[in-house]
C-alpha cells in the first residue's frame, strides 16, 4: 500500500508518532467547485531551502505551512472510539442534503472515489465511508500543497483496479522545480481473508468467527514519498491505514495504523524540531499522553 522509496534510514530522533487503534473522523471540506480543496494556511509559502522552507521568527528554516498542515492533519483528526461496532449513528441531515454534501466533497478530490457513490451514500456513518473520504481529502490537500511549493510540475493521476475487489488512485509529480519526485497514493481494497492470514491472526490471540471458511475484510490507506532535488531538504514518507474484518455474526473488528518519517540526507536539527513539534501539537489536541506513547512504540519497532 505504501510507496517504500526512502533513500536513507534515520535514527530514532527523526521518527514521528505512529497511530494505534484509533477512530478517524472525515474532514469537512470547504470547496464547492474547485478540483482540489485548499489546505488551511497554504497561501504565501516562500521557497527557501527547497521543500517549502520559510524563515521562522528566529531566522531558522521550517517546513512550508501548507504541506506541514496537510501532513499533520490526518494524525490530528483522531478520536478515541470503540474497537468493535454494531450500532450506526444516525445521519445528520435529510437524504438530499447528505447527497449534496457528498457530491461537494467529491468535487475536491484528485479523482472520484474508488467505491461507487451509491454505496457510499447508503452507509454515510460507516467507518469505511468516513475513512475513504478522509484519505481522498488528505491526498488532495497534500498534492495541492506540494504543487504549490514546486511551482512548476503538475501531478499525473492514475487509477487502478484490483481484480479481487477495490482499487486505488496514484498521483505522481516528477522533474519539477523543487521535487525530483513526489507521490501520494490511496488504495481501497476488499475481499475474503486467506486462510493463512486468518491463522496468523488467530495465533496472535484473535478470536474470529468465519462463515463457510470465509472472513470478509476491507483495507484502505494513504501514503506518500517525497524526494526534493535539494539534498539539504529532507525526504519524507508517511502512511496511514485502516483494516476491518467482518465475522459470521456481523460483528466487526478494526484497526488503525501508520507512521511518518523524516529522512534527511544532511541532518538539520531545526527541521527535526519543527517536524516533531507539528505532530505533537496535532496529537495533543486529543490527549497529552498520545505523542510520547506513540513515539516510544514507533522507536521500539525500528529495525
Amino acid at each position: 500500500m505504501a510507496l517504500h522509496l526512502g533513500r536513507l534510514s534515520a535514527g530514532s530522533c527523526w521518527r514521528a508518532s505512529r497511530g494505534g487503534r484509533r477512530g478517524l473522523c472525515a474532514w469537512p471540506g470547504r470547496c464547492a467547485a474547485a478540483r482540489i480543496c485548499r489546505p488551511p494556511g497554504a497561501a504565501g509559502t516562500e521557497q527557501c531551502r527547497g521543500l517549502g522552507h520559510i524563515p521562522t521568527a528566529g531566522g531558522g528554516p521550517r517546513l512550508g505551512t501548507g504541506l506541514t498542515t496537510a501532513l499533520a492533519g490526518l494524525a490530528g483528526r483522531a478520536e478515541m472510539v470503540p474497537k468493535s461496532t454494531g450500532a450506526r449513528s444516525p445521519s445528520s441531515g435529510r437524504p438530499e442534503e447528505d447527497d449534496d454534501e457528498l457530491t461537494r466533497r467529491c468535487s475536491c478530490f484528485m479523482a472520484p472515489p474508488v467505491t461507487d457513490l451509491r454505496e457510499l451514500r447508503g452507509r454515510p456513518s460507516d467507518m469505511k465511508t468516513k475513512m475513504e473520504l478522509l484519505i481522498l481529502e488528505t491526498q488532495a490537500q497534500v498534492c495541492q500543497a506540494l504543487a504549490q511549493v514546486d511551482g512548476g510540475a503538475r501531478f499525473s493521476v492514475d487509477r487502478w483496479e484490483r481484480k479481487e475487489g477495490g482499487g486505488g488512485i496514484s498521483c505522481v509529480l516528477q522533474d519539477g522545480h523543487v521535487f525530483e519526485k513526489a507521490g501520494v497514493s490511496i488504495s481501497v481494497v476488499h475481499g475474503n481473508l486467506s486462510e493463512e492470514a486468518a491463522k496468523q491472526m488467530r495465533s496472535r490471540g484473535k478470536i474470529l468467527k468465519t462463515k463457510d471458511g470465509k472472513l470478509p475484510f476491507s483495507a484502505m490507506g494513504v501514503s506518500s514519498v517525497i524526494h526534493p532535488k535539494n539534498p539539504h531538504a529532507p525526504t519524507i514518507h508517511f502512511n496511514y491505514r485502516y483494516f476491518e474484518i467482518e465475522e459470521a455474526d456481523g460483528n466487526k473488528q478494526w484497526w488503525f495504523g501508520g507512521g511518518c518519517d523524516l529522512t534527511p540526507t544532511y541532518l538539520n536539527q531545526e527541521d527535526a524540531v519543527h517536524f516533531h513539534r507539528t505532530l505533537k501539537e496535532a496529537c495533543d489536541k486529543h490527549g497529552p499522553d498520545l505523542y510520547p506513547k506513540f513515539k516510544k512504540w514507533w522507536v521500539k519497532i525500528l529495525p
